[in-house]
């Protein structure tokens, strides 16, 4: 055999190896990766080689390993290089850097090259946002979203697939995470070879973040979010537990986080579709989702919902429908990037199908959640089940099989795989809302509240400062019983309390912040700024300097024998509550200390008398 037939097998070979690329023919005119100059008289087999060869070079890595490796960033970020170089649909940029100067990649998939959303949205499009290697351990959406975007821009295939959406695609929105590369992270996950870390450089989770944005690259995925506004959001994952035969679960609102009109739409439209298309693609897909006894697993299943300080419950809280999918951590990587391949082009499909119908509905869903109507009832800060209401499903599980281990001697419970069953259970599909919330009219935050009005920005809320200096009556919250967390949680300790509610006329100064709440991320808001919340700023640390009085007063309490007879002298009230206090409470009667320390408390409450008062003010009627 010559050489240059051992060469067109050898590469013919290769592309067996890759499905998606058996549907093309060597002869497709169409196809954008074809060199403008080549040569018409070359014979048959030379030009099978020319397309063969161009075939190979837009392999990715991944199929080029078998399937079982992923590529290191770099060779991610050529590779997407590569695609934008050879395509007028392809479009790279960069949205941020990460606190080790990498640049962050951003894919714009668009029919027309179109790369901002006024000129897009001027088209009628919806926006598809889709992320991969959050966790950078997870990288399954990374290879199957490149292959996707590919196929489409320069293989030609699923024609029309973006007459009526663009796809924007970060392949890894962690890159530092990411380059800490090793054989040693998820250790029980079924490929690929070598994987990142699942937080960032700086030890962030990232998907624990969308509210309190810590993260530089949180930071920067919020600014694209706020100004792309996608009607989906798309983060794939790779989840660990449970043992089942879904290559993946996934998580939506399943509880009412979203607009209703958003909620109807997403429950009766787009999960329906999706859920069909997928079991016709041979991947049936399952609500990510906890067991109702993990000792009794038939006792049914409760799907997981999110509140916005992860990526899903962050769109929802967005009037935007999020989802996040969580291939099987015990599936071969091959076919957890071919379900994450099926469920992005699956749902740019039903988005495209419906667009014009689903961009309307965002429209009304932004106008009544920052409307009046809206305001006139409570907010819930949080969903949880209620195992109210439920219906039978079938759930495809493996049969259970027992031994006694050869390594440890115990019994040992594991999954057959070879023996597959369904399972008649019970889906719990209720919730209840909880810690409701008045909404105010607005939010007044003193100026020096720098991190908080930083957030703002980030998050595209929109306030104003105040011309002047002014008083207003306000509801405000005092800490009472404030109490941290013994251990940082994401880098942060936590801060729980008790709160006593009140009028009271505060003065704002002029530059000072007031930030309506008639506007559409008023959810997003509230999730920040009212204690209560899971993912408040108080709940995160923002707030510790006014949950407690500062440690450091600078008067000593023996003075108070000088300052006690002072302001007995000055104030008749003050002396009958210490006289009184004296009578009915003996210990305090004969504890020197405890009789000092109440003049203490007298003098700090009138340094300090808003020293436990939450700074944000709420500004009602």
């Amino acid at each position: 055999m010559n050489l240059t037939k051992q060469r067109f097998f050898k590469t013919f070979s290769i592309l067996l190896l890759v499905s998606v690329t058996l549907t093309l023919k060597a002869t497709n005119k169409q196809s954008v990766y074809r060199s403008p100059k080549q040569n018409t008289n070359l014979s048959a087999s030379a030009a099978q080689l020319s397309d063969a060869q161009n075939q190979e070079k837009f392999l990715t890595h991944y199929e080029k390993h078998n399937f079982n490796r992923t590529p290191r960033f770099d060779e991610t970020v050529a590779f997407c290089k590569l695609l934008s170089d050879n395509s007028k649909m392809i479009n790279f940029i960069t949205i941020g850097k990460t606190p080790q100067g990498r640049e962050i990649p951003l894919l714009i998939l668009d029919r027309d090259g179109l790369t901002n959303p006024e000129a897009i949205r001027a088209k009628g499009r919806a926006i598809v946002l889709a992320e991969a290697a959050i966790h950078a351990g997870e990288p399954d959406g990374k290879d199957a979203g490149l292959m996707l975007m590919r196929d489409i821009a320069i293989y030609n295939m699923y024609p029309g697939i973006l007459d009526n959406v663009t796809l924007l695609f970060i392949p890894v929105i962690n890159p530092d995470g990411h380059e800490d590369f090793g054989s040693h992270y998820r250790i029980n996950q079924n490929g690929p070879e070598e994987v990142g870390a699942r937080f960032t450089s700086q030890r962030l989770n990232m998907n624990r973040d969308f509210i309190k944005a810590d993260a530089p690259e949180t930071r920067a995925l919020l600014k694209l979010y706020s100004k792309w506004m996608p009607e989906l959001f798309i983060d794939i994952h790779v989840t660990n537990g449970a043992d089942f035969q879904y290559v993946t679960t996934y998580g939506l609102d399943h509880c009412g986080f979203l607009a209703p009109n958003m909620f109807k739409w997403t429950k009766e439209v787009f999960e329906k579709e999706l859920n069909k298309k997928m079991a016709d693609s041979g991947y049936p897909i399952f609500p990510y989702f906890e067991f109702n006894s993990y000792t009794n697993p038939r006792a049914g299943v409760l799907p997981d919902n999110f509140p916005p300080q992860y990526s899903n419950g962050y769109a929802s809280a967005n009037n935007r429908i999020g989802m996040l999918i969580e291939n099987h951590i015990y599936k071969p990587y091959k076919e957890r990037v071919t379900s994450a391949y099926k469920i992005i082009k699956h749902s740019i499909e039903i988005v495209g199908k419906n667009a014009g119908h689903l961009i309307n509905l965002t429209k009304e869903a932004d106008k009544y959640i920052a409307s009046a109507k809206f305001r006139a009832d409570s907010l819930p800060l949080l969903f949880t089940h209620d195992l109210k209401d439920s219906t039978i499903v079938d759930f495809l599980a493996w049969a259970d099989k027992t031994e006694t281990s050869s390594l440890s001697g115990a019994k040992w419970t594991y999954s057959d795989r070879n023996a597959p069953i369904t399972i008649k259970m019970p889906l719990f599909t209720s919730y209840k809302p909880e810690l409701k919330v008045k909404l105010p009219d607005a939010y007044l935050i003193p100026q020096e509240q720098t991190e908080t009005i930083h957030l703002l920005d980030v998050h595209g809320i929109k306030y104003e400062r105040l011309s002047h200096d002014s008083e207003y009556d306000v509801e405000t919250y005092r800490f009472a019983n404030p109490k941290w967390s013994q251990f940082p949680y994401e880098g942060r300790v936590t801060l729980t309390a008790d709160y006593t509610t009140q009028k009271e006329k505060v003065t704002y100064r002029k530059g000072d912040i007031i930030v309506t709440t008639s506007q559409p991320k008023v959810k997003i808001l509230a999730h920040m700024l009212e204690p209560k919340s899971p993912t408040s700023l108080v709940y995160w640390g923002f707030y510790n300097l006014w949950a407690r009085p500062s440690t450091e007063f600078w008067i000593r309490l023996n003075y108070m024998e000088v300052k006690g007879r002072e302001m007995l002298e000055k104030d008749e009230a003050l002396r009958a509550e210490f006289e009184s206090k004296k009578a009915n409470d003996p210990e305090f009667a004969s504890n020197p200390n405890a009789i000092l320390q109440f003049f203490m408390s007298k003098v700090r409450e009138n340094v300090e008398p808003n020293a436990n008062r939450y700074p944000v003010g709420r500004l009602m009627n």
